[in-house]
């Protein structure tokens, strides 16, 4: 699957890094979101959603509630038809309260994308 990571990271401890290697290592494509970083794991990353060409499948939370309500609110309908999946701490009622009010297809809350099956 093609896969946008919100939140990724260089920091080995955080788990904007530890998912992108997890989920590289399981053949997926990663489209990392950083927008103070060039490069993630040698991938070039993209400082919004704004600039993702291309389709993909998954978009992956792993930032503040606060940050990705901002984000789900500003592209929404670019992002509608998207499997939306919030990392445990990315999400909270608001955020959920804002996928079921918007008719959002597929969404995950508070599960994590490297435990649980794509």
């Amino acid at each position: 699957m093609k896969i946008v990571l919100i939140g990724a990271s260089n920091n080995p401890e955080k788990y904007g890094n530890k998912i992108i290697k997890d989920l590289l290592i399981k053949w997926h494509t990663i489209i990392p979101i950083n927008p103070k970083e060039k490069q993630i794991e040698w991938l070039k990353t993209h400082i919004n959603l704004w600039f993702v060409k291309g389709d993909y499948d998954i978009i992956n939370f792993v930032v503040q509630p606060e940050v990705t309500l901002q984000i789900l609110k500003k592209y929404k309908d670019k992002i509608i038809n998207k499997i939306i999946w919030c990392q445990p701490g990315a999400s909270n009622d608001d955020v959920k309260f804002f996928l079921e009010e918007n008719n959002f297809k597929d969404f995950k809350i508070d599960t994590c994308i490297m435990i649980n099956e794509i």
